[in-house]
């Protein structure tokens, strides 16, 4: 009978009193329950770190020596050190119930990553009773890292043997040593490096200890210094051990000059790189942290300063060996080579830098285009150039392109090497040759240009070497930080079909980079596109101000190749650089009229506009006036004179009228009533800044104001030209010396082209030029002096217009003398202010149009050492 079963028939005992309770209990036999628990599987065993033991974990429960069902045990790995965990439960402890046969099954066993041996413990819960134990081992894993922990960083000089060895570690993935596993040390197989002193090679090997330690021989550095990785790798392990030498250089023993070695500067001002110099061992590796003593001459001679206001410096060399100056400043004293010396410690010969101190220069930037001379291809030339005060060419860039074979290489353009500008003090008239390295150019890679300076800042140009003719204009350069602003443009050439193209537009940039707000009006051959959108990039500008434009413009559907000299912040020439088609143009910066132009932008003003020379040749000039500008649509009305001899057309002095309008951006058009001025009747108008001279960007006290223009008729592809502001129509206004120039074709296609200086006084004008006539049109010679002479007549009835007729009641045609005969030409000029004015030829068989600048001060012109040679008259 059972323990309860006695107590229980007992107890009913007691309550029917057959027996006293108190007094005694029958005697009855009681058996005791002894519990117990015994690992009976799953030990001892062991695994790798990291991963499931083969075996549960199984214990036995028993009650007076017979299997107890139903009992609860309790696994229990330890908390530190090497241990597992269950896998239901990723926690040391887990539990498992007897079943029939008084076993319990722990879940599966994981060993965690510390290698070890420990013990695993069963306990039956609520019963306190010897535990079973487990004895579980985990062993060392996989080898999973290798490390750098010994040996790293050092140094040791060249050649010479590396104080410690380098000692690996290779680990499990449980950071456990492993034991046995042979390691590969790899230094560099070139440059700095070394050998290992049991292979005498780069490479060794050594295997690791019972603490997972690999140690490596003795390393001896070779004779280059630097930095010396060396590697330590194992099979299996994706990511090396680095050790980080270094092979030290020795002693110096040379000083040699490696950056700035020969420069030259302007008087006063830095020259362009520092100076540098290399400091070296005996194996010619670079010495570092050594001390460098850069020496000037004294300051009675050509010389210069470092940023210590000193001619002496020291400086200390690199981890490369070099030593580099500060900034060093030629001093007020003209002259050179002279002789700037680096020297260091322990090293006898020391580096030498050659410099010159050269007056300053001026950089101007140039282009012109038309014509050359072996057959009548448009062409267009733009380049910068810097001239020393004696007319000495320094240096420069340009760019060619005839879109027919004979362009600049791209993208570099051509160099200009050198040549000179010889110019005449008293009337700013010479020349300048441009010595270049494209032998295709000019003669034999020499260009030759006229030039008619108006004022120490500003020529007008021509090509003056029988090669080509051509005009267009120098001006005085000012590099702005970044561009920024709105712009106005025209560009004007000939497309891939080698017809006549005119473009004109607005945009802005915000950054000098990027083009934006762009709108674009295209002529390509008479087909027109009005208010098209202008997208595209800027390269920001080498030192000459030459950079790239990358845009939408496009001769019928082929992108177009840009590059833009810059003149200053408003005003930037522009030249198309394609084989295959060619133009020439310019921005200006709008300034106000970026944004806030209205109709009432535009007054009183001269127009003059050009065509190209090709197919479709014409010039028109002329005065107007507007009204009705608060409108929509304002008014114009005035008088003009156009010449389109391509037709045989001539209109002079026609009445002209039509309305225009200009939005805020600046970007308008005008419209000349159809039949006024034969076929020029719609333009597109661009506004430039009200504080810009277009004709001369570096004068900003006259001729200010105005805009460029574009023919978009479709009969007269090609033309562009300007409108400028009328100021002033007084006859005693137009008196003093003027610089003149301009462009002329006839109707065989054939071009000559004319700069020089004229006096009026008296109504009289007269001067001497230089011509440009390859073609042999009025000289006999492709290149002469001619001299000018004609009496302009007020027209009495159109204030601002002078005439110079052979039709007028007393003749008076501006005559032009070469060494072969006198040409008359019939000339009309329009006065836009005493400054500037503009001429027109208007015969049947000629056209040209140009400008009359009034000369201001020659005050410091480059060159001004010798005079040009005066035409003389045929007596």
């Amino acid at each position: 009978m059972s323990r309860k079963i006695c107590f229980s028939v007992l107890a009913v005992a007691c309550l029917m009193g057959l027996t006293n309770c108190t007094t005694g209990i029958p005697s009855v036999s009681v058996t005791s329950m002894v519990e117990s628990i015994a690992a009976t599987g799953g030990t001892p065993q062991s695994h790798a770190i990291n991963a499931a033991f083969g075996a549960a974990l199984v214990a036995t429960v028993t009650t007076n020596g017979a299997p107890a069902s139903g009992v609860l045990v309790t696994f229990t790995a330890p908390a530190t050190g090497a241990s597992a965990t269950f896998s239901n439960t990723t926690f040391r402890t887990a539990t498992g119930t007897t079943d029939a046969n008084g076993l319990a099954t722990s879940p599966a066993l994981i060993a965690n990553g510390i290698a070890g041996t420990y013990t695993v413990t069963a306990t039956i819960s609520g019963v306190s009773t010897t535990p079973a134990t487990y004895n579980l081992t985990n062993t060392i894993g996989a080898p999973a890292a290798i490390l750098a922990t010994g040996g790293t960083p050092q140094g040791a000089a060249i050649n010479a043997t590396f104080a410690a060895p380098l000692v690996a570690t290779v680990v499990d993935a449980g950071q456990n040593p492993v034991s046995g596993a042979i390691v590969t040390f790899t230094a560099p197989a070139m440059g700095a490096s070394g050998t290992f002193a049991d292979t005498s090679t780069n490479i060794t090997t050594a295997t690791t200890n019972a603490s997972g330690v690999a140690t490596s021989t003795l390393f001896t550095a070779n004779g280059t210094s630097g930095a010396d990785a060396v590697m330590a790798t194992l099979p299996g392990v994706s990511t090396a051990a680095t050790f980080n030498l270094t092979n030290m250089a020795g002693a110096p023993v040379a000083i040699t000059a490696t950056g700035g070695a020969t420069q030259t500067a302007a008087i006063n001002t830095a020259f362009s790189s520092p100076l540098v110099a290399t400091v070296t061992d005996a194996a010619s590796n670079p010495v570092s942290g050594v001390a460098v003593t850069f020496t000037a001459p004294g300051s009675a001679t050509a010389s210069g300063t470092f940023a210590n206001a000193t001619a002496t410096e020291t400086d200390t060399t690199d981890a490369n060996g070099l030593a580099t100056s500060t900034a060093f400043t030629a001093n007020g004293m003209q002259g050179g080579p002279y002789t700037v010396t680096a020297t260091t410690p322990g090293v006898s010969t020391p580096a030498t830098f050659s410099l010159t101190n050269r007056v300053a220069a001026n950089t101007y930037v140039f282009y012109l285009s038309r014509q050359e001379a072996f057959q009548p291809d448009f062409y267009a030339l733009a380049g910068a150039v810097q001239i020393d005060p004696s007319g000495n060419v320094l240096a420069g860039e340009q760019d060619y392109n005839d879109a027919f074979g004979v362009t600049s290489p791209e993208p570099g353009g051509d160099a200009i090497t050198g040549g000179a500008l010889t110019v005449d003090s008293t009337t700013g008239q010479g020349t300048l040759t441009l010595n270049t390295n494209n032998t295709s150019l000019g003669v034999g890679g020499v260009e030759t240009l006229g030039v008619q300076f108006a004022n120490g800042n500003h020529a007008l140009i021509i090509q003056f070497d029988g090669a080509a003719t051509s005009s267009g204009s120098m001006d005085l350069q000012t590099l702005p930080g970044t561009l920024s602003g709105g712009y106005a443009f025209t560009l004007t050439g000939v497309d891939v079909f080698y017809s006549p193209v005119a473009y004109g537009g607005v945009f802005s940039t915000s950054d000098g980079t990027t083009l934006q707000n762009g709108l674009l009006d295209t002529n390509d051959d008479g087909a027109v596109t009005i208010g098209g959108t202008l997208t595209g990039t800027l390269s920001l500008p080498d030192s000459f101000g030459r950079g790239t434009i990358t845009s939408n413009i496009s001769y019928s559907g082929s992108i177009v190749n840009l590059n833009y000299y810059i003149v200053g912040l408003e005003a930037i020439r522009i030249i198309d650089v394609d084989s295959s088609d060619s133009a020439i143009g310019s921005a200006f910066g709008q300034g106000a009229n970026a944004t806030a132009s209205t109709n009432g932008s535009l007054g009183s003003s001269v127009i003059g506009i050009q065509g190209s020379p090709f197919l479709v040749n014409f010039a028109a000039l002329g005065m107007l006036s507007t009204s009705n500008t608060s409108s929509s649509s304002a008014d114009f009305s005035g008088v003009a004179d156009d010449d389109e001899y391509t037709y045989d057309l001539l209109f002079p002095g026609a009445p002209i009228s039509g309305n225009y309008s200009i939005a805020s951006n600046g970007y308008g058009s005008l419209t000349i009533n159809p039949g006024d001025l034969g076929d020029v009747s719609a333009l597109g108008i661009y506004m430039t800044d009200p504080n810009l001279n277009l004709n001369d960007p570096n004068n900003t006290t006259s001729g200010l104001g105005g805009a460029l223009v574009a023919d978009m008729d479709p009969i007269l592809p090609g033309g562009t030209g300007v409108l400028i502001p009328q100021t002033d129509t007084a006859v005693a206004s137009f008196t003093g010396n003027y610089a003149f120039g301009a462009q002329s074709f006839n109707d065989f296609l054939y071009e000559f082209d004319f700069v020089g200086q004229a006096s009026f006084a008296g109504a009289v004008l007269s001067g001497t030029g230089i011509l440009s006539d390859p073609f042999l049109t009025l000289a006999s010679l492709a290149t002469e002096s001619v001299t000018v002479s004609g009496s302009p007549l007020p027209d009495p009835s159109n204030v601002g217009r002078y005439t110079m007729l052979a039709t007028n009641p007393t003749p008076n045609p501006l005559n032009f003398t070469t060494d072969l005969a006198t040409t008359g030409f019939n000339v009309v000029i329009y006065q836009a202010s005493g400054g500037q004015l503009f001429w027109l030829d208007e015969d049947v068989l000629t056209v040209f149009l140009g400008s009359l600048q009034q000369q201001g001060s020659l005050t410091g012109l480059p060159a001004a050492r010798k005079a040009a040679k005066k035409a003389k008259p045929k007596q």
